[in-house]
């Protein structure tokens, strides 16, 4: 297998700006032959992340419990997203509608929202960078 088949089986798990997919290449060009057989052989080891899967269920289907951020690693965001989700249902499940807690459900419930929606355009390309890095540490001989 040479490294144009393997860009076209992994395309999809970098980014979409094409300039990665081109830095990859040229830094591979420069390596000796064998270095090259080396790469192709650690290339499948590096254990990838699906941007489908991460998106799909990571963030739109539990995105609100920060689940996506856990997939790609983002502890810190997504045990904050997680916490926010838990407040808001805790004062949500109190029902006091015209109190400070109502207000606070109310607006954590935006920010939740507004997270959720924000996140799905984000995981998916921290996530596609992240596999770009995993790919150039291997090229590198890192």
């Amino acid at each position: 297998m040479d490294f144009n088949s393997l860009l076209l089986s992994i395309g999809d798990k970098l980014p979409k700006d094409g300039v990665s997919t081109i830095t990859l290449k040229d830094k591979f060009e420069r390596l000796s032959e064998d270095r090259q057989k080396q790469v192709i052989a650690q290339l499948p080891m590096i254990k990838l992340k699906s941007p489908a899967l991460v998106f799909w269920v990571g963030t739109f289907l539990f995105g609100g419990l920060g689940v996506g951020r856990f997939m790609i690693g983002d502890l810190i965001l997504g045990f904050m997203r997680l916490a926010i989700t838990a407040i808001a249902l805790i004062c949500g499940s109190l029902m006091f509608e015209y109190s400070a807690l109502g207000i606070i459900y109310g607006l954590l419930g935006f920010i939740n929202w507004i997270w959720w929606i924000v996140d799905m355009f984000l995981v998916g390309k921290k996530l596609r960078k992240q596999n770009f890095e995993k790919i150039n540490k291997v090229i590198e001989g890192a």
